[in-house]
């Protein structure tokens, strides 16, 4: 019986390495050129890699609490050049906030904000027969997840994390959408493991999933 219980041990173990490396984070590039950073403003998730590519010119991406720049409390600050010896830049968003930065010799005209936050939403589709939630992916998870869901017709929605106890750890959709299916990408690093539990509400659905953090 030991060696069943440490057989099944195994497999789960298995399991959760391959699920928490199936998702990967986003890459977001910007580019550096004219005096200016293309796109300028950009949104990103926690976990994301802001890639900076330099096509001419010499400049830095810079957000050190200098030259008017700003970051959220506990970010790590950077200050890069962006020449023809430093073509690229990489940088990984660890915590939600705005993010505000400049190239030191072209500054202020030259800036750019990025926008973390811990989710993002994105419709795959623009059609749905009915409500829907389907179970997170992966999971178990560490750090990130995916949630898919499905609305028949414009909703109020809400999409919110509650760990075993019933608090509230995340709210990740509170807006009205329309009809289709999906995709919520949750980055839960600053949540501890355990079990939690997501709820979609709407003015006609309410459903409750379970899924499975392990760091």
């Amino acid at each position: 019986m030991s060696n069943l219980k440490t057989l099944f041990a195994l497999l789960f173990l298995v399991m959760v390495l391959l699920n928490t490396n199936t998702l990967k984070a986003t890459t977001i590039n910007i580019t550096s050129t004219n005096f200016v950073f293309t796109p300028a403003n950009v949104s990103a998730v926690v976990g994301d890699t802001i890639k900076w590519t330099n096509l001419s010119g010499s400049h830095t991406t810079t957000c050190n609490g200098q030259q008017g720049t700003a970051r959220p409390n506990g970010a790590a600050p950077w200050n890069a050049p962006l020449d023809n010896n430093n073509l690229t830049f990489s940088y990984v968003i660890t915590v939600p906030g705005n993010y505000q930065y400049v190239c030191i010799p072209h500054s202020p005209d030259m800036s750019g904000v990025i926008i973390a936050t811990v989710s993002s939403i994105s419709q795959l589709n623009e059609i749905a027969t009915g409500f829907e939630l389907s179970q997170n992916y992966p999971n178990p998870f560490n750090p990130e997840t995916e949630i898919n869901f499905s609305i028949p017709f414009s909703s109020n929605v809400n999409l919110d994390i509650y760990n075993i106890a019933g608090q509230n750890v995340s709210s990740l959709i509170n807006q009205r959408l329309t009809p289709g299916a999906y995709k919520v990408r949750w980055n839960a690093s600053n949540i501890t493991s355990g079990v939690y539990f997501y709820t979609l509400r709407t003015e006609n659905f309410s459903e409750t999933k379970k899924m499975f953090l392990i760091k």
